[in-house]
């Protein structure tokens, strides 16, 4: 049973307790434990995967709990794939401070390496049959480094630089301890194998992410509800026991899924209490605990949400919260189904870590101790919570990805990787496991796990919502972009029963060969719309662009891809109007309070209705007024004007007048630009698209050269001039 504020001994990854079966023996009730794990040193606190030239730590722990054990010894081979680092054979504290340092030499001092052979003898009280080059040594719970005065946790290590390249693997397991009870017999301890991946760290999706493929525990998030307590969850293994928050509890080896970490005993909705909590009960678990909420759906990504008042909230978020310990047991497992090959997905989820005060120094004094000498040895500068949660991502058995140390900031962060299917691979196992010291600290919390799709994003031209004369070819382009190499199949479809269904009006092209443009691949795709899809009844019919990673993902919904929020549908206009009547001037005019419109009609034969309308980014246009036509047939011009009083200061809004006669036949005029004018040139309006001559107004508010350029979708340079143009409005073709 653990202390109102004392911290669990420790042990790393593959832990196992000696109560199980080890070839063959029953051992000694858990009095002493074994494990073995490694450390990025490389990613650091970021994380990430291992990758050629990283340096990893690898430690093997002896945690004696209770009782004395003789012939204590560490053996090891130095991984395949991997090189030694001269003098890193050391004896660690669980926090990853250096104890012992040895030199690499035989016969000095209790540890050294022999060809690819390292061998570390370890026990060092020198009252109790120390270690030397020559003896294994004795190791007491008693002895340092101590975890609360009650356990000794030794940690064994050596340093490698990994020299095999990516997509090879690496077997950080195996190596042995000894050890000896008594007069018994030398017992030797083999740690389990384990596997690394050297991978490229790609991190998190640089694009947008697609829909978490998890399903399970409420697609990551837990879950919500009243009662504070959820209840247990089929995706923790049986290595770790459901238990509802109190006083003392999670304890080690157990976990919870709550909405809020305050003990059951003193609810609160506060983590304003001191640390530690003194009150009787105590508001906080250990009395060390942060009192905290979910993080889904949280305003503040970093801050999470606080601790639910499961009085008046009837539906909080849950989380899950663990208290690691000595073994590397799985806290989160699953395996998911129905995923895209050759697909990369974004493997995450949210953590933080709950304790601020939970470290025991080498001498066994806890942060909350205040008596000495000796004084509490704080982890870090300003940092007491001991032994920081870190987090080994499992796929199919091997590992991918570390977090890094998560130190106590009071934060959520966010952690993941980017996996890649294999060409065929539609499923994998997802495993979380404990990779970090369990005493003093490592209680961390859980939550918003997903598994989703890096998709690329898309980019359309001319617009979502182009204007295409009736029975006129329309060219449309996507540009694709994506930070990944893979999305390189596409077809266009179309519909035209608003997006219930579509179909292809291409085949499928493919693969094509992205270029990179500084910051993520890309290429663009062009389709012609026929003169035969834009006549009047095509106004509405939508199109898109279909991307996918292979041939075979393109007809799979699933796995392919397109960009829901950038539809193109189309407008259809007759541009080629029977009206007699046509514009002979449209000008605007910038007076400051209002934008004052004029324009000039000739041969005017029938009644007639202008539309006036207005838009932010000359593509998007919306009504705003209309003016009756004169009908006055024997005017060779007819001269009209419109005041548009809504606007804000030097607003830039574009203009354009339909007119339109009493069967709805129209015209539009060309599109003007008001708005700020101090700019020394601006865009008054653009015949766009064209044929061979590209015709534009401009206005200079002060005289001088001018140079243009056009560009294609591709960023391409097609033509350039310049010009010497006087004050005012030009036009420039």
């Amino acid at each position: 049973m653990k202390k109102p504020v004392t911290k669990k001994s420790v042990i790393l990854f593959f832990v196992f307790t000696i109560l199980q079966l080890i070839t063959g023996y029953q051992l000694f009730s858990q009095n002493i434990d074994f494990g073995k794990s490694y450390v990025n040193v490389t990613k650091g606190l970021n994380g990430g995967t291992v990758e050629t030239g990283d340096t990893l730590e690898i430690r093997a722990s002896l945690v004696v709990r209770s009782g004395t054990y003789d012939s204590c010894r560490y053996q090891d081979v130095i991984p395949a794939g991997t090189s030694f680092i001269t003098g890193t054979i050391r004896v660690l504290t669980n926090e990853g401070k250096i104890y012992k340092q040895f030199t690499d030499g035989y016969g000095d001092d209790p540890g050294w390496i022999t060809g690819s052979n390292v061998t570390i003898h370890l026990g060092f009280n020198g009252a109790a049959a120390p270690a030397t080059a020559f003896r294994r040594g004795r190791v007491a719970n008693s002895h340092k480094p101590s975890n609360f005065g009650s356990s000794c946790i030794m940690v064994a290590s050596f340093r490698v630089r990994v020299t095999a390249a990516n997509g090879a693997f690496i077997s950080s397991g195996g190596g042995n301890m000894t050890y000896k009870n008594g007069s018994s017999a030398i017992t030797t301890f083999t740690f389990p194998s384990n596997t690394i991946a050297v991978y490229t760290n790609y991190s998190i999706c640089s694009n947008t992410v697609g829909t978490n493929a998890l399903g399970t525990e409420f697609n990551g998030t837990f879950g919500s509800g009243r009662p504070r307590n959820r209840g247990s969850s089929t995706n923790v293994p049986t290595g770790y026991t459901y238990q509802v928050f109190t006083t003392n509890n999670p304890n080690d080896y157990n976990y919870g899924i709550a909405n809020n970490t305050s003990t059951r005993t003193n609810y609160t909705t506060s983590n304003a209490w001191a640390i530690p909590d003194a009150s009787s009960p105590t508001h906080r678990v250990f009395q060390l605990w942060d009192i905290i909420g979910d993080h889904t759906g949280a305003a503040s990504l970093s801050a999470g949400n606080p601790p639910a008042d499961t009085v008046a909230n009837s539906n909080a978020g849950y989380m899950l919260i663990v208290n690691a310990a000595y073994r590397i047991d799985s806290a989160f497992q699953q395996t998911i189904t129905g995923l895209c090959p050759n697909t990369f997905y974004e493997i995450s989820c949210w953590m933080r870590n709950i304790c601020s005060k939970c470290s025991s120094d080498s001498n066994g004094k806890a942060a909350t101790s205040s008596t000495g000498p000796p004084y509490y040895i704080p982890t870090g500068p300003g940092d007491s919570s001991g032994v920081a949660p870190n987090i080994t991502f499992e796929v199919n058995g091997i590992d991918y990805y570390t977090t890094g140390n998560i130190l106590y900031t009071g934060n959520w962060v966010k952690k993941g990787f980017t996996y890649l299917t294999g060409p065929a691979q539609t499923s994998f196992t997802l495993k979380y496991f404990n990779n970090a010291p369990g005493g003093g600290g490592n209680d961390w919390a859980l939550d918003d796990i997903a598994v989703a799709t890096c998709s690329p994003s898309m980019i359309y031209t001319p617009n979502t919502t182009p204007i295409v004369c009736d029975s006129n070819i329309l060219t449309m382009t996507d540009t694709v972009r994506s930070f990944y190499n893979n999305y390189v199949y596409y077809k266009w479809q179309r519909s035209t029963d608003g997006g219930a269904t579509w179909v292809d009006v291409t085949a499928a092209f493919g693969p094509v060969a992205p270029y990179w443009n500084g910051t993520e691949w890309e290429y663009v795709s062009t389709y012609i719309v026929p003169p035969a899809a834009t006549q009047a009844a095509n106004n509405g019919d939508m199109y898109r662009l279909v991307t996918s990673t292979t041939l075979a993902n393109l007809t799979d919904p699933l796995c392919s891809f397109t960009d829901q929020g950038s539809i193109v549908t189309i407008e259809v206009i007759d541009c080629d109007v029977p009206l007699a009547a046509k514009f002979l001037r449209f000008m605007g005019k910038n007076t400051g309070i209002a934008h004052l419109l004029e324009w000039i009609t000739e041969t005017e034969n029938e009644p007639l209705v202008f539309e006036v309308q207005k838009s932010t980014d000359g593509l998007n246009f919306q009504l705003i007024g209309t003016v009756e036509g004169s009908n006055n047939i024997s005017e060779p011009a007819n001269h009209y004007s419109f005041v548009n009083l809504n606007i804000n200061g030097d607003e830039r809004l574009y203009y354009r007048i339909v007119m339109k006669n009493l069967s709805g036949q129209s015209t539009v005029s060309r599109t003007i630009l008001l708005g700020d004018e101090n700019r020394p040139l601006m865009f008054l309006s653009v015949i766009n698209p064209f044929s061979s001559r590209l015709s534009f107004d401009v206005l200079f508010t002060r005289a001088g050269k001018a140079k243009a350029e056009l560009v294609d979708a591709a960023g391409r340079v097609v033509a350039a001039g310049s010009i010497q143009l006087p004050r005012g409005p030009a036009n420039w073709s």
